[in-house]
């Protein structure tokens, strides 16, 4: 007897835990509020760069004479501003991925017969923002660029 009373016992706060935990919003729990999505690129190189930020209405641009490393990533922050203009709450991961994949592979179909060790990681975030500022944030993907030798003249097509 008992047995079956600790059975009936059981099966009551088995029964009210779950009844109890439909009841339960599913928003409780998270205090943050919907935050942007929005992403960035950090650059650990241990060559020198040519790249600088003109001011933020032009974008980023390169010295003319730059080497190819640094042009790439010019080419990369712009594609990523382009892909992905304005926060959202989305985000748009394939679309800012396939802008820099497709720049980093043209770099790496051109070149990549000339490089000798990586010597450049640009690795993309993707953030939550709360006004505009950096609350968390996720690496998402890397892209690994070599050392152009540095007698190596730019082809003029």
């Amino acid at each position: 007897m008992e047995k079956k009373k600790h059975l009936i016992v059981r099966l009551i706060l088995l029964v009210l835990l779950c009844f109890g935990t439909s009841l339960v919003p599913t928003s409780c729990g998270s205090d943050e509020p919907n935050l942007l999505v929005g992403y960035y690129l950090t650059i650990d190189s241990q060559v020198r760069l040519s790249v600088y930020e003109q001011d933020e209405e032009q974008g980023t641009s390169a010295d003319p004479d730059a080497d190819v490393l640094s042009n790439t990533i010019v080419r990369m922050k712009t594609a990523l501003k382009q892909a992905y203009p304005e926060p959202t709450y989305q985000g748009d991961d394939a679309a800012v991925i396939a802008a820099l994949d497709n720049i980093y592979r043209k770099y790496k179909t051109m070149y990549s017969h000339l490089e000798r060790g990586t010597v450049c990681t640009v690795k993309l975030h993707r953030a939550k923002l709360d006004d505009g500022i950096v609350i968390n944030s996720k690496p998402m993907t890397a892209f690994f660029f070599g050392a152009l030798p540095p007698t190596y003249e730019q082809p003029d097509w």
